[in-house]
Formats: structure tokens, sequence, C-alpha cells
């Protein structure tokens, strides 16, 4: 596991824990070169499960793909580490629950989308300006408008309006 900081390869497990929901590992390390302390959480993930990328290549699902999008889309909002393993859980059981062995990137992003819109909307618009591909401020602008409409999200953080 490559440490989040300096991104060495070496890390020692310093305490491992059932998660709350009982289908998955919550261990605690340390790395071994600058002594950062992070958490990582083991879930079970169907292996079968292939991506078909944009260009139209295949690869094996990589769940920790998706966590490294999530980290950077909560890193400037101060989420915690429990907030980020429960969006976690309920994305891959989405993913689960999609009774297909074949996704795309498209379907993998809308997945992350929905669960970052519901939880934590300034992550939403980080995620979605990379998985949307925006060309222009107006489309960002045009996301947040979505964004202020849906009811309950009345962020004043993610106001266009002054």
């Amino acid at each position: 596991m490559k440490c989040p900081k300096c991104n060495c390869n070496h890390s020692k497990v310093t305490d491992t824990r059932i998660a709350l929901d009982q289908k998955s590992i919550r261990r605690r390390r340390k790395c071994s070169a600058c002594g950062y302390k992070f958490s990582t959480t083991e879930v079970y993930c169907k292996m079968e499960l292939v991506v078909k990328k944009r260009d139209g290549r295949e690869e094996d699902f990589d769940a920790e793909k998706i966590m490294r999008g999530l980290q950077k889309a909560v890193k400037l909002n101060g989420v915690n580490e429990r907030k980020i393993e429960v969006i976690m859980q309920n994305i891959l059981q989405k993913i689960r629950d999609h009774h297909s062995q074949k996704l795309s990137t498209e379907d993998v992003g809308q997945i992350v989308m929905e669960e970052l819109k519901k939880t934590d909307p300034m992550a939403y618009l980080r995620f979605a300006s990379i998985c949307k591909k925006f060309h222009a401020a107006h489309e960002f602008e045009q996301e947040v408008r979505n964004l202020e409409q849906i009811e309950g999200v009345g962020h004043e953080s993610i106001s266009l309006s002054n």
C-alpha cells in the first residue's frame, strides 16, 4: 500500500478492525519511510468486474482508483476518514448491485457523483469537473446552479449569487 504522503511502497499495519458494516476491514498503517499514519479499508469486490475505458480498452475493476479520486475530491473539506469509508462502501455496494460484469468509466463516475452529491456537494463539484470534462466556465456554473436546485442542498458555500 503506497503512503498517501510520500508514495513509499512500504507501510506497517498497526491496527486491524472489522468495520461497522461487518463486510469490510479497516487497517491503520504507518509509513516505513516518513512515519505518516493512514487508514485503509479492505472490502470484497467481484474480481470478474471489468471497466470499459473511454478509449475502448478494458481493465479489471480497481476500487483503489475510486478511493484515490474520493480522497482528492474531499481533501479540502476536512471530511473525516469514517465518512470517506461510508461513502466508499455505498459506492461499492451500488457497483456490486449493478448486475453486470462490465461497466463503463462513465457508469462508475456517475455512481460516484450520485453518492458525493448526497453527502458532500463541494467534493461532488470537484469530482464532476473532472468526470464530466467541463470545457468552459459556464458549464461549471450550470452544474453549480443544478446542484443549488436540488432540494436539501442549500449550501451558501457553493452559491454563485451574491
